[in-house]
């Protein structure tokens, strides 16, 4: 097959574009993006189909709704010239064939192009950068059988084939493996093995099974009780969920509609309003009437308001006692009233009372404070009286000392009398004519000793007893400084609380006069309250007449004067109208007047009637009647709404609940029913398993089991052995026949390579060879191995390697597409490598996609054709 011309529509960044292809050698040259790799997948699509769309591959799809494909145009050696054309808004992308004067589809391109495929095309006719990189990371044998299996089958799938059957048998089984299928299967069946032996050996009790049983059945029975009604109660509440959003709509209208009756009212309101609105346009038509009449009889604008209104204006001129007697008294009760805030102010100022305190407890706590008072006196006074008694008894006590002082002592101290004893004593036993005389003295002065030492502890106690009083007498003026100032701290906070208090004789009368003076502050505080009422009466009665002189406000002036004022300029203005009224009466202007204040009247009356019906209802106007019947409409459907809603849900939710407790429910409900349930499994296996030994016991059927889960292990080792073993058997057939197409193929695969692999090194590598069933690479005194090869160099063998394969092909199947295939080569080895494709186009077409500007120089200097896309 060869590639005469590609005319694409709309394919990437294409848009009605034609390339043409030559026989031979040709470089297709652009910048990085000019669209050469775009030219690559065009070809690919046409001959074998549009791309499909996965994750983040490139879509070359165009985005201007541009037709998506185009034509390739290629000459196969049997049939000519053939041309290809596919667009995916056509037939779903599928292509469509004119070769002579036949025309096909798919399925006859896939017969033209056969045994040439994608995959085919992909990895054998098309040499990228991806697929040396893939190759140049594999280590020493990974790469030696890569190389092999290129040069005998065009593509390293030979090899990978294999190491899938490699890997199979390796994951089934391994000589000292322990997670492997097979090594799993062969400890497990030695295990039941073991089993088996045991259980042979084994005798179990029968009644203790039976008697387990009977209690798991019964425990079981009750399980069984338990979880229908726990299922039941979770299906309750998962209807409860399904239902929750009526739920609180039903909530909601029976809080905003607590009662279900609609009641009388709009059908009352409805009626009034029929009524109003009749009156209400008669009163209307009667005002037009009447200002029409005014319009032709010339009656003043002054007279007509004074028609109108003029039972308005007599029943105001009938109130000029009450408003002159409501005058009089709000003018005496502000004058109490001021009477009063100066009284109470005078006994705030005195007393310093507050209106937001309680006057009697303060009082209290005054009457305290005095009696607190009175006690610190008292103790004071007895405290100094003590001290002055004490003074005088040290002073009793202080003469009998001083005398005591003055007398000579002349006795001997104690320590004397017993040392002139016991020196007596002795002198006894030494002089013995003496002897009686010196103990007896001697006992003189023991018992004067003893004597003395008596006599010093009495004065000892009574100097202690003496010393007593002073402590007494100072603990006694610590006291009276103590209460003394308590007493003046005390004293002068009764001072502020009682101003008239200057002398603690006062005491008693200034307390008497703080409880009339409360008394008169609670009381005349109490008046106050009550005068503020009655102002307050007196000042709304008085508001609500000034306001029904609001009508007269354009036709008398009321800014700034009182209601008495107002009743005279209003008797003023009622006498002038009354003598117009006789000068100049209109009967018709009358009668329409007087037909005006009756329709006023009886719509006033009928707005008084119906007042009680308004005002239960909310409403202050008769112009909301409508709007509030409307909304009675919205009521209605509500309660009816309502009362579908608690047929079906009043079952359901016998309860109140809210969205977060119903969740806690069902998720406990869930729980106590997989609880329940995981009980039930237990128990029923704890069953299964007591039945199975008790069926054992009774036909050895546990020691079945066991011979039966032997076989099944048996079984299962001949299987994993089975699969191990066709593994195993395939991939020595798989490395067989690379040996096999090695020993055919390879010679003439080694020639043609080394022929190759010496044009692209320049001579400097002259041929591939096997030593010791390794491939190796020659120079003239020197065998290198492939991965002791640089990278420039192994790209080179791999190259040459796929070429020879190439060469030897008796049928040319496909063009050579080659794009940006030598990246990191340096100067000399492109240029090698444009040599080598000059040589091979003799036989191939070989289109070159490259960015390389130096691969375009090469190719001009080998007169070579070279296409810019721009």
């Amino acid at each position: 097959m060869r590639i005469l011309r590609a005319e694409i529509t709309g394919f990437g960044k294409y848009r009605h574009q034609q390339f043409n292809f030559a026989d031979g050698n040709q470089l297709f040259y652009g910048k990085n993006e000019a669209g050469k790799s775009t030219l690559y997948q065009f070809i690919l699509a046409m001959l074998f189909g549009f791309p499909i769309k996965r994750g983040r591959k490139r879509d070359f799809e165009p985005l201007d709704g541009t037709s998506y494909g185009g034509r390739l145009v290629i000459v196969l050696s049997q049939h000519g010239e053939v041309t290809i054309e596919r667009f995916k808004q056509v037939n779903r992308g599928k292509a469509k064939v004119y070769f002579g004067q036949q025309t096909g589809g798919e399925q006859l391109l896939t017969q033209l192009l056969a045994p040439l495929n994608r995959e085919l095309f992909e990895e054998v006719f098309t040499f990228q950068q991806e697929q040396l990189s893939q190759l140049d990371r594999l280590q020493e044998k990974p790469l030696h059988d890569a190389l092999i299996s290129l040069g005998i089958t065009g593509s390293k799938k030979l090899l990978g084939k294999q190491q899938e059957y490699v890997d199979n048998e390796q994951r089934l089984f391994k000589v000292r493996g322990q997670r492997q299928a097979l090594n799993k299967a062969l400890k497990e069946q030695e295990q039941i093995a073991q089993q088996v032996y045991q259980q042979e050996a084994k005798e179990a009790a029968m009644t203790e099974l039976m008697a387990k049983k009977q209690q798991d059945e019964q425990q079981q029975q009750q399980l069984t009780a338990q979880l229908q009604k726990a299922q039941q109660e979770y299906l309750t509440l998962k209807e409860q969920e399904r239902s929750f959003s009526q739920y609180e709509e039903w909530q909601a209208l029976q809080k905003k509609y607590p009662h279900d009756d609609l009641g009388a009212e709009p059908e009352k309101l409805q009626e009034f309003y029929n009524q109003y609105n009749q009156l209400n346009t008669r009163l209307a038509q009667g005002k037009q009437e009447l200002i029409a009449l005014n319009e032709t009889q010339g009656l003043t604008d002054r007279y007509r308001f004074y028609l109108e209104h003029e039972a308005q204006i007599k029943g105001l001129l009938q109130e000029q006692v009450a408003a002159v007697r409501l005058t009089d008294d709000f003018q005496k009760q502000l004058e109490e009233q001021q009477r009063l805030i100066e009284e109470v102010t005078l006994l705030e100022d005195t007393y310093h009372f507050r209106v937001e305190e309680d006057a009697k407890k303060k009082v209290q706590t005054t009457k305290k404070l005095a009696q607190h008072y009175q006690q610190l006196t008292t103790e004071v006074t007895e405290a100094k009286q003590e001290a002055k008694w004490q003074s005088k008894q040290e002073e009793l006590i202080a003469i009998p000392r001083r005398q005591k002082q003055q007398e000579p002592r002349f006795a001997l101290s104690t320590l004397f009398s017993f040392g002139l004893a016991l020196l007596l004593f002795i002198s006894g036993f030494l002089i013995g004519n003496l002897r009686v005389i010196l103990w007896f003295v001697s006992f003189l002065a023991v018992a004067f000793g003893f004597y003395s030492l008596i006599q010093n502890k009495s004065e000892t106690v009574k100097e202690a007893n003496l010393k007593e009083p002073e402590l007494q007498k100072n603990n006694l003026q610590t006291l009276v400084a103590k209460k003394s100032k308590e007493q003046e701290a005390i004293w002068s906070k009764l001072q502020q609380e009682l101003p008239n208090l200057t002398n603690p004789q006062d005491l008693a009368v200034a307390l008497v006069q703080l409880d009339k003076a409360t008394e008169d502050y609670v009381e005349k505080n109490n008046a106050l309250m009550l005068a503020d009422q009655r102002l307050a009466q007196l000042d709304q009665a008085y508001g609500a007449l000034l306001q029904r002189f609001n009508f007269l406000e354009k036709w008398l002036p009321q800014e700034g004067r009182d209601i008495v004022q107002r009743l005279r300029l209003l008797q003023n203005f009622a006498d002038e109208m009354q003598e117009v009224k006789l000068q100049q009466e209109q009967p018709t202007a009358a009668l329409l007047i007087r037909q005006n204040q009756q329709l006023q009247e009886q719509l006033d009356k009928l707005l008084a009637e119906n007042q009680t019906l308004l005002q239960s209802v909310g409403i202050t106007q008769p112009t909301e009647i409508p709007l509030w019947i409307a909304q009675m409409h919205q009521k209605a459907g509500d309660l009816a709404r309502k009362q579908e809603l608690a047929k079906r849900l009043t079952k359901l939710f016998p309860k109140k609940i809210t969205a977060s407790q119903l969740a806690v429910e069902l998720s406990n409900a869930k729980d106590k029913v997989q609880e329940i349930q995981r009980l039930d499994r237990q128990l029923n296996r704890s069953l299964q398993k007591t039945q199975l030994k008790i069926e054992q016991m009774q036909r050895d059927g546990t020691l079945d089991e066991l011979r039966q889960r032997l076989a099944q292990a048996n079984s299962k080792v001949y299987d994993l052995a089975l699969q191990w073993s066709k593994n195993k058997l395939t991939a020595t057939l798989l490395g067989d026949l690379a040996t096999e197409l090695s020993d055919k193929q390879l010679p003439q695969l080694l020639q043609k390579s080394s022929h190759y692999l010496a044009i692209l090194t320049g001579g400097n590598y002259k041929a591939l060879d096997f030593v010791a069933e390794e491939l190796t690479v020659k120079t003239e005194n020197k065998a290198w191995k492939i991965y002791e090869l640089s990278t420039g160099t192994k790209d080179q063998v791999i190259m040459a390697i796929r070429f020879g394969y190439l060469a030897l092909q008796a049928r040319i199947l496909c063009p050579l597409i080659i794009d940006d295939g030598w990246l990191h080569y340096d100067s000399s080895r492109k240029e090698q490598l444009a040599v080598l494709l000059k040589e091979f186009a003799q036989q191939y077409q070989v289109i070159c996609l490259s960015s390389d500007v130096e691969m375009v120089s090469y190719y001009e200097k080998l007169q070579q054709k070279v296409v810019v896309i721009k």
